[in-house]
């Protein structure tokens, strides 16, 4: 696969702040009093999320508009195929896992199932206990639905293509934002996390960002202004780390609103700097990089499911007495299983099912005549 090493470093980023704000449930155990250690985990989770958001719209932004050809619909039938194939065989793998793992714990299955199969469980309201990781597939999920549509609904309104697409994403995260700014001043009492950072329809416009620098990169790298926008960027996640640890997250107006959208903008204008990144990419770290890269949504899934079995089985059974003994002995070994876990899911199932999804791509085009493609 062609793949880009900045790209690799920053999804490797990604994911590892979320390992990092699940393991450290672990020292939260050990040192419950310590606020400062439940700041750090939560905003280890917070910012890496974000920035899966923004690469997620990234590399999503420059499929579509080299798949997008108007006035046909066909494109959409080929972007969602693409997409279904790469995301719903790993999510269904995990939400079944998640299923016999709740199964085991309180003899009945989880409530709302239904909802986990169509994304709905956090769509307009708080995400329930169960498989808690799943809050962000759906808000990918359905941006990969509506954002294709809107774009094709414009086109078909006789909007140039180009057009469409910067409108569509407009219209998007213009939703989004008034939704949070107008609920939040409506509602001072929604929480931070689970009532606004985690529900679908507030937080649509975070892979907007991405969709952006996907149509202007081009014009950034030829104009080298990766270095501008790398200081700018860190600046604004500066900001948006001071603003985390200095107010309260769930009475703060700025944190519930404009610092989601100010997260999104710095670590989108890091991006065009992190595309031409060469350094340690042929060492032992690179290689470290892009494994967790490649191995990113696997691990994702899976790591909160390892962390409560440890929990559950090792933590809570062996250490309860003493749970600062048991603190490092468990990270380590999530981490280590979190690893072989990922990395057999993605050899004997993830990948496998990414090959399957050019048989059925290959399967379809044979039915269907495909226009002359072009891009936007």
């Amino acid at each position: 696969m062609n793949r880009n090493y900045g790209l690799d470093v920053l999804r490797a980023t990604a994911i590892l702040l979320v390992l990092a704000s699940h393991t450290i449930f672990f020292v939260i155990q050990a040192v419950p009093q310590s606020e400062s250690i439940k700041l750090i985990s939560y905003f280890c989770g917070f910012w890496g999320v974000e920035l899966f958001f923004v690469l997620s719209g990234f590399l999503i932004g420059k499929i579509i508009r080299n798949l997008a050809v108007p006035p046909s619909s066909h494109w959409l039938i080929f972007f969602w195929i693409k997409r279904w194939f790469r995301t719903i065989p790993c999510y269904l793998l995990f939400l079944i896992l998640n299923i016999f793992w709740y199964f085991y714990l309180n003899g009945i299955l989880p409530q709302s199932l239904f909802s986990y199969l169509i994304f709905a469980q956090n769509l307009a309201w708080e995400h329930p206990v169960f498989f808690p990781e799943a809050w962000s597939l759906s808000i990918e999920e359905y941006f990969y639905l509506l954002f294709p549509i809107m774009i094709w609904m414009l086109i078909n309104a006789r909007l140039k293509p180009e057009t469409a697409y910067l409108a569509g994403g407009a219209l998007l995260l213009l939703f989004s934002t008034l939704l949070r700014l107008t609920s939040a001043a409506l509602e001072p009492s929604l929480l931070w996390d689970a009532g606004i950072r985690k529900v679908v329809i507030f937080r649509l416009d975070a892979l907007i960002y991405g969709i952006y620098l996907s149509c202007f990169i081009d014009q950034i790298r030829i104009r080298n202004w990766q270095n501008q926008l790398l200081i700018i960027g860190l600046i604004a996640l500066s900001i948006s780390m001071f603003a985390y640890f200095n107010l309260d997250q769930d009475h703060s107006y700025f944190l519930k609103t404009l610092q989601f959208s100010l997260t999104s903008a710095g670590f989108t204008l890091v991006v065009p700097y992190m595309l031409d990144l060469r350094m340690a990419e042929r060492s032992i770290l690179g290689w470290f990089f892009r494994k967790t890269a490649l191995w990113s949504y696997s691990m994702y899934l899976c790591n909160f499911l390892i962390y409560n079995m440890i929990q559950t089985l090792i933590f809570s059974s062996y250490f309860a007495g003493q749970p600062g003994a048991g603190a490092l002995p468990c990270i380590a070994l999530m981490l280590v299983l979190t690893y072989l876990v990922s990395g057999l899911v993605y050899a004997t199932y993830e990948f496998p099912m990414m090959n399957l999804r050019e048989s059925a791509i290959a399967q379809l085009k044979s039915f269907i005549t495909i226009p002359r493609e072009t891009t936007l």
